[in-house]
């Protein structure tokens, strides 16, 4: 199994890395053979979305804009078994993760638009979602990323603990550990 996490913070070990790094590691420690890698928001480069419809998609899932990482992180995110998706709270969300996501539901649409035959690459993918805040209410960022993930026809994981969608960790990571270990627990399990 491989699990792939994406941080999009642009503080790369601090708080959402935190969470996605102890999901990483409690999916470990149920099955030693799963591979993980965490890709940082702030190490890559994401060009806004340029809203070039009428050459988005022209072949499936793919953009026109070459000069970027995300190709690099498309192919990453198929590879994977499953992706834990953790962002902070800023404005809602990082702006590097927000070109990210409109340049991916960009694609996913016309995908659809077009009528390709095959399934798009994400379709059925196991996703787990995590959010970040000093003090300020998480939830807006996990509902932002989950319309995401399902738009995308990502299968969410969803807890058995508010807010449900996912982690919250709000006032910090600390009380959110043990969370984001179940999270890990289930993504393999599942």
């Amino acid at each position: 199994m491989y699990l792939l996490g994406i941080n999009g913070s642009m503080r790369k070990h601090c708080n959402t890395n935190i969470l996605i790094d102890a999901v990483m590691k409690s999916a470990k420690k149920v099955n030693p053979k799963v591979k993980t890698k965490i890709l940082q928001m702030a190490n890559l480069k994401i060009e806004p979305c340029r809203s070039c419809y009428d050459k988005c998609s022209i072949k499936p899932c793919k953009c026109v804009i070459k000069n970027d990482d995300l190709d690099m992180v498309c192919n990453e995110m198929k590879k994977a078994d499953a992706i834990v998706i953790g962002s902070p709270l800023y404005f809602n969300i990082p702006a590097r993760l927000t070109a990210l996501i409109e340049r991916l539901v960009c694609l996913s649409y016309f995908h659809q638009v077009r009528g390709f035959k095959e399934p798009e690459p994400l379709n059925d993918k196991l996703c787990g979602l995590i959010a970040v805040s000093g003090d300020g209410d998480t939830l807006p960022v996990l509902q932002h990323l989950l319309n995401f993930v399902l738009f995308l026809k990502m299968k969410p994981i969803f807890l058995k603990s508010y807010p449900y969608i996912g982690i919250s960790g709000q006032g910090g990571y600390k009380n959110s550990i043990d969370e984001a270990k179940t999270l890990g627990q289930m993504l393999v399990r599942i």
